[in-house]
C-alpha cells in the first residue's frame, strides 16, 4: 500500500467569507462617521433645575448677549414634586457653557422702581438667559437655576481699586449701584452681605483705576439714593434729589477734605453715613488723577 500514490488535496480560499468581510467593514466604517457627524452638528446636553418654570415651553431658546445659543427640549416635574427640570441642548459652539459657575435664570416682565426688564416677554415666549462662569470650570450636566436675574459684574467691570463700606441698612443699593464724585460716576458696588455679627451691611465695592487717587484716608461716604426732604419753620420745605440713576437704582456718594490725608490700602474699610453733611460739598481738593 505504501506505494500507491496519495491524491494531493489542496484547500481553495473561502472567497465567500471575504466578500462578506470587506462590505461589513465598510458598514460600521460608515455608521461611525455618521455618528460623529451627528455628535458634531448638536452639542451637549444639560438639565437645569428651577423651583418654578410658569410660561417655559419646549422650544425656547437659551440666550446669551443676544445670541441663541441652545434650545429647551423638555419640561418635566422633578421626582420630589417641588421641582422642576428643564433639559436643553447648547448649540455646539457654545459648548463651553456646560461648565461649573454658568448661571441660568428664566426671563420674566419685570418692572420696578429700580428696573424695567423682560418686556419683550410680555407677547412673546419665555427664554433662558445664561451668563458663563468668570472662569472655565469642570464640565457638568446639571444646573440650580436662578430665581431671580442674576445681578453681578462682569470680570471687566471688577477691575480697579476695592473698598468696603459699612453701612447700617442697605437700603436702595445693590450690586451694580454707582459710586460718586461730583455727581461723577468713579466706581461700582458689587457685592452686599450681613457683617458676620449681623449688626451692619458690609458693602463692597471698586473704584475706577483712574478715579482710585481720590480715596484717601480723609474720605467720607454717603448713602446718596433717593429723595431727602427737610423742612425748617424759616426756609420753609426743601426736597434735595439727586441724579435719575440714584433715585431708581442706589448710589453712593463720597467726598475727600482740602488736606486729604495719605492714599489708603486696597480694601480699606469706611463707614457709609445715611445722609450727606453739608461741609462735605464744600470740600474741593486739587488731587492729579491717574496717579499711583
Amino acid at each position: 500500500m505504501s506505494g500507491v500514490p496519495r491524491a494531493r488535496i489542496e484547500r481553495q480560499p473561502r472567497r465567500g467569507s471575504l466578500l462578506w468581510f470587506v462590505p461589513m467593514v465598510a458598514l460600521v466604517g460608515l455608521t461611525a462617521f455618521l455618528f460623529v457627524q451627528v455628535r458634531a452638528e448638536h452639542g451637549p446636553r444639560i438639565v437645569i433645575r428651577f423651583a418654578d418654570a410658569a410660561g417655559l415651553k419646549p422650544g425656547a431658546e437659551l440666550i446669551h448677549r443676544g445670541l441663541h445659543v441652545g434650545v429647551v427640549r423638555r419640561v418635566e416635574l422633578d421626582s420630589d414634586l417641588k421641582t422642576v427640570l428643564v433639559r436643553a441642548e447648547l448649540e455646539p459652539h457654545a459648548a463651553g457653557l456646560a461648565s461649573e459657575g454658568t448661571k441660568f435664570w428664566i426671563v420674566r416682565p419685570e418692572v420696578s422702581l429700580s428696573r424695567v426688564t423682560g418686556l419683550e416677554t410680555l407677547l412673546g415666549p419665555r427664554y433662558i438667559a445664561v451668563r458663563p462662569a468668570d472662569e472655565p470650570g469642570t464640565r457638568v450636566r446639571r444646573f440650580e437655576g436662578l430665581s431671580e436675574p442674576y445681578r453681578g459684574l462682569d470680570d471687566s467691570e471688577r477691575q480697579g481699586f476695592p473698598i468696603r463700606l459699612l453701612a447700617r441698612s442697605a437700603g436702595s443699593l445693590a450690586p451694580g449701584s454707582a459710586v460718586l464724585y461730583r455727581n461723577i460716576p468713579v466706581g461700582r458696588v458689587t457685592d452686599l452681605k450681613l457683617a458676620d455679627n449681623a449688626a451692619s451691611v458690609v458693602i463692597d465695592a471698586i473704584i475706577e483705576p483712574r478715579y482710585a487717587t481720590l480715596i484717601r484716608e480723609k474720605t467720607r461716604f454717603w448713602d446718596a439714593s433717593g429723595v431727602g426732604v427737610e423742612f425748617g419753620w424759616f426756609r420753609g420745605l426743601s426736597v434735595d434729589a439727586g441724579s435719575l440713576e440714584s433715585v431708581l437704582r442706589g448710589a453712593i456718594g463720597f467726598a475727600t477734605p482740602n488736606k486729604p490725608g495719605v492714599r489708603v490700602a486696597p480694601g480699606t474699610e469706611f463707614e457709609l453715613a445715611p445722609s450727606v453733611d453739608n461741609d462735605w460739598l464744600n470740600w474741593k481738593p486739587q488731587i492729579p488723577l491717574g496717579e499711583e
